[in-house]
């Protein structure tokens, strides 16, 4: 009986911490990226190395680029209002 009532005490406080409202400041995306807005960009040691309109064709600008675009860090760059939130877990 102890046992049950332990397991409950410890799943009741696990809820409760999961239940706490936790308020979220969203990532802001740098200044540099805003002439990039809708496109593909290819980013390395923190600047835009190229873009594109999709994915696909940025692989091949990347290619052309040889070692200055090994590295590089393929990422969307939404519209202000779209609202993305990544979670881990």
């Amino acid at each position: 009986m102890l046992r049950i009532v332990q397991r409950v005490a410890a799943v009741a406080g696990y809820l409760r911490g999961m239940a706490a409202g936790t308020r979220w400041e969203p990532e802001r995306r740098p200044a540099e990226l805003d002439q990039f807005v809708g496109m593909w960009v290819a980013v390395k040691d923190g600047r835009v190395v190229t873009c594109a309109r999709n994915a696909r064709d940025l692989v091949p600008r990347l290619h052309e680029l040889g070692d200055q675009g090994k590295g590089a860090v393929a990422q969307y760059v939404p519209y202000p209002s779209d609202a993305v939130m990544i979670g881990v877990g």
